[in-house]
């Protein structure tokens, strides 16, 4: 045991000695956004037991992802009336700064804490600045090194933002010098300030983030808001297009996926998925619909002309649908809803009952290579991997586990 001890505690200094080149991420999806990481070492055999842990220790209430800088690892939690952005040691899971601010939620009607009172956004880390979106429209920009609050905004009381039914989810994007907050509309601050740049409150948010589309010569935000997906102008958040995609409770709940032409693909719960160009005339923007691929609750991650996702309401698939004409080339049981990280040919599965499982999915199926029960309750966050070292977290504390290891 210590030997394997010495080798795990090797490996995670090893990991983060090469995150200080590069090896980061930093925001929601990782670096592009899209859960995907170039081809790591991993052991494709965890044994009975899984992958040895390096760390665990308690984090509090939300489901809030975990980024990183390659110095620090940096997330949010809930503690009674008060929401928490935190930096970590990645080596040991030692709190390096804590910033507490008061976010207390009221008893409502229009407000549901039946899945937990969040903070749910994943932080974007970025410039040497941390920003967090909290469950009632608070925005914090700190200084990911000391910690220090440099700006801040409370979008209920200055904005009036309409809080969603389980509280503002969306994670924040970087937008060149200003950072985007999808809450209540699509606010942009200078990063530096926090000075407003641009507002548009013409349409509510989702719970589902944004991303950047590269259209033509030209760029386009793309994101969820409430029953729809639309686009929007980066320097000014003029609203470019938007389409109906609404089922009954007028939610998307997942990220859009690029694909290589700047094509777009949703899923929401009820309503299946889309795929939409947003280069194209008002009339022309839906390429195709299915109903079948219905992404709720995950993530969904593109690999060539294939989107594989976890899919269904009352029972779960993992499925490969296709880019081209939106047909499902295949759909497995096997897992409970999942997320998903693609590993250059592989993937990382975790899903909601916290089985961890390394894959491979192509356009025939799919193929197990090893999997372990790495956390007995629900584990809703999508993972974390830097390096070799996969980070995840529940409601009650946040894991470090070390993959190159076989049992």
């Amino acid at each position: 045991m210590r030997k394997i001890g010495l080798i795990c505690l090797v490996a995670v200094w090893l990991t983060f000695g090469a995150t200080d080149a590069g090896d980061t991420w930093p925001q929601w999806g990782g670096v592009n956004r899209d859960f995907t990481v170039e081809t790591r070492t991993l052991s494709r055999n965890w044994g009975e037991d899984g992958p040895p842990e390096l760390w665990s220790r308690p984090l509090g209430g939300g489901f809030a992802g975990i980024v990183s800088d390659g110095k620090s690892l940096y997330s949010t939690y809930r503690e009674g009336d008060e929401e928490i952005v935190v930096a970590l040691d990645p080596r040991s899971g030692k709190t390096r700064w804590e910033y507490r601010y008061d976010a207390p939620i009221p008893e409502a009607e229009y407000l549901s804490t039946q899945y937990g009172k969040g903070p749910n956004g994943t932080p974007l880390v970025v410039d040497g600045k941390v920003v967090t979106l909290g469950f009632m429209g608070h925005v914090v920009c700190m200084d990911a090194k000391k910690g220090k609050l440099l700006w801040s905004h409370d979008l209920g009381a200055e904005l009036n933002a309409k809080i969603p039914y389980f509280g503002h989810a969306t994670s924040p994007l970087a937008l060149g010098d200003n950072v985007l907050i999808v809450a209540g509309g699509l606010h942009a601050f200078d990063l530096a300030t926090g000075k407003a740049a641009w507002s548009n409150t013409e349409f509510q948010g989702s719970y589902g983030s944004p991303v950047i589309v590269d259209v033509g010569d030209d760029r386009q935000i793309v994101t969820p808001v409430e029953g729809r997906l639309a686009g929007f102008d980066p320097e000014t958040g003029k609203t470019l297009w938007s389409i109906d995609h609404k089922n009954q409770w007028g939610t998307i709940l997942t990220t859009p996926v690029i694909d290589g032409s700047g094509r777009v693909f949703i899923s929401a719960a009820q309503v299946g998925a889309v795929l939409v160009d947003p280069s194209a005339d008002e009339a022309q923007l839906r390429v195709w619909a299915n109903d079948g691929t219905k992404v709720n609750h995950s993530n969904a991650v593109r690999v060539g002309d294939m989107v594989y996702a976890s899919v269904g309401e009352s029972a779960s698939f993992i499925t490969a649908t296709s880019l081209t004409d939106g047909k499902q080339a295949w759909k497995k049981r096997g897992f409970a809803t999942a997320n998903l990280i693609r590993v250059g040919a592989e993937f990382l599965l975790l899903d909601f009952d916290g089985e961890l499982a390394l894959v491979e999915l192509d356009g025939s199926g799919m193929n197990v290579i090893t999997q372990a029960t790495i956390n007995e309750r629900p584990t809703w966050t999508p993972p974390t991997l830097i390096g070799s070292t996969l980070f995840f977290r529940d409601e009650t504390r946040i894991v470090a586990l070390d993959l190159s290891v076989a049992r």
